[in-house]
């Protein structure tokens, strides 16, 4: 059966994938914080909350709860659009290449972050295997499931 991007179904067989990955938690070994993701056209926040490399908590934050959530992460990443956080969801264009060009906003340590460069990028690609294996919704499509799920 064929996921739908950013379900309940996906957020916890990409958690089961990640947590499940020998070479990531080699890589993330030691590596505790909390990420929020922000998808700023729609106002859509994913929450991940990891310990030790392990990702134990990755939840979708209704728009209202955001600014609560941001205080509470060690990093934030704002993404300007939808259609971007697809194409970086899917491996087209890469967090470090957006960030170094200036197209992503990032609040935290990016020397943190660099410490766990190799976890990061082995994390991408296992988001990017799931989500080239699901079916990604139009924005439209999206932010209909959002709505009647409450989050926006």
């Amino acid at each position: 059966m064929q996921l739908r991007y950013e379900s309940p179904e996906f957020a916890e067989e990409l958690k089961r994938r990640i947590n499940g990955n020998g070479e990531y938690r080699g890589k993330a070994k030691g590596m505790t914080w909390k990420t929020l993701f922000i998808v700023e056209d729609i106002r859509f926040a994913v929450y991940s909350d990891y310990s030790d490399g392990e990702l134990v908590e990755r939840k979708h934050v209704p728009s209202s709860q955001i600014e609560e959530y941001r205080k509470k992460a060690d990093f934030v990443v704002g993404i300007p659009t939808y259609e971007l956080s697809v194409e970086i969801a899917t491996g087209r264009k890469s967090l470090e290449t957006l960030f170094m060009s200036g197209t992503l906003k990032l609040e935290g340590s990016i020397f943190k972050a660099l410490q766990y460069r190799g976890a990061i990028e082995m994390a991408a690609k296992i988001t990017a295997d799931l989500t080239n294996e699901s079916n990604i919704p139009s924005k439209e499509d999206f932010v209909k499931m959002l709505s009647e799920q409450g989050l926006l």
